[in-house]
């Protein structure tokens, strides 16, 4: 099973304890992320990092996340999907995410941000899916084994 997550998921799972922490932490080899989600959580954690906690612990952390838990996917795997992508969402920082989306075998987007998410030329091509999507999909999975 392959969820793409968004870079607001894994901002969610850096900043506190709770079910989307849980369900990335609890399922290593499930999410994975294009690198400039990534790139785009540190160069904005001066807007979600409200604590002030130091640079180098947040680095720390992102660098825990994505060597164990969510799996970067390099631009080259993707790419030739992004003038496709951006032809279904207007965010220019989401089109890594559907590129990523259209170009590997997956479940679907997992992010907060449905709003942009929500096009019906996106919908017809990528499943979005929320938390609870996201939980019942995993669970099913573990009861399959």
């Amino acid at each position: 099973m392959t969820i793409v997550v968004d870079t607001n998921v894994m901002i969610a799972a850096l900043i506190q304890a709770g079910i989307v922490r849980g369900l990335v932490l609890g399922n290593p080899d499930v999410f994975i992320a294009p690198e400039e989600c990534v790139l785009e959580a540190w160069e904005t954690r001066g807007d979600w990092n409200r604590r002030r906690v130091p640079d180098a612990l947040i680095r720390e952390a992102l660098d825990l996340m994505t060597d164990r838990f969510v799996a970067v996917v390099t631009r080259p795997t993707h790419a030739e999907r992004e003038p496709e992508a951006r032809t279904l969402i207007r965010d220019p920082d989401d089109v890594p995410v559907v590129a990523l989306a259209l170009a590997v075998d997956n479940q679907g987007i997992w992010t907060f941000n449905t709003k942009d998410f929500s096009t019906p030329e996106l919908l017809a091509r990528v499943r979005v899916l929320g938390t609870g999507e996201v939980k019942a999909l995993l669970k099913g999975s573990t009861e399959d084994r």
